[in-house]
Formats: structure tokens, sequence, C-alpha cells
């Protein structure tokens, strides 16, 4: 092996190195987000806020998850005022299925066919 492929093997092993001690040093840094932190879109359109401290909270992931600006933050520890509501019984879910069972009446009042108005 020749001086210079010595050299930049030796220069690539500390940058690893440096990176990795730097990686070590800070604990609190998260690489990325992911899906699973927030609530959905479908879940925040479904479920009715609750709001606490002038924002609407919404109980997902076994946490209290709320917007403050352009991110999605939670509580580390439960406020009580939030953990008394949550007692209470789950959030309110809206459906915008329609309803399951016997078809109600047509648009057009029941009647099938013919022209407007109900002439023939």
């Amino acid at each position: 092996m020749s001086l210079g492929n010595q050299t930049r093997m030796l220069r690539r092993f500390a940058c690893a190195v440096g990176l990795s001690a730097m990686l070590a040093a800070t604990p609190g840094c998260v690489p990325f987000i992911g899906y699973d932190d927030y609530p959905p879109d479908a879940y925040i359109a479904t479920t009715a806020p609750i709001y606490f401290e002038g924002r609407p909270m919404y109980w997902y992931g076994n946490r209290w998850n709320y917007r403050e600006g352009g991110r999605w933050n939670h509580y580390e520890r439960e406020p009580a005022g939030l953990y008394q509501r949550r007692m209470q019984g789950p959030p309110v879910r809206r459906t915008y299925e329609p309803p399951r069972g016997r078809p109600g009446p047509s648009p057009s009042g029941g009647r099938s066919g013919g022209r407007p108005g109900g002439r023939r």
C-alpha cells in the first residue's frame, strides 16, 4: 500500500471517528421525525379538539399534541387540566360516511323514471 493510500484511509477513519463523537455528544438531537409522531390529517378532520391554554389539543399516541407555529409539539408531562378532561371520556369523533342499513328515499322523492314534474 502506498503512502498516499494510507494517508487517505487515515483521514477517512479520523472523519468517521469525529462524526461519531459529535453525534454521541448531542443526545437531544433527533435525526428525523417519524410520521407517527403527530396526528394525521384524517384524525384532525374528524376529532373535536380540546382547547387548553388557548390552543386546540388532540389526544393522539398516548399524549396531548398541539400546533405551535408550523410544527407539532406535545407535553412531556400531562397537565392536570388535560388529565381531568381525558378522564371524562374519549374525544368526540365525527364520521362523514353514509349510515349503513336500508337506503333512504331517492332524491326525486321516491319516483323512478319519468320527466320532472311527475308527468309521463
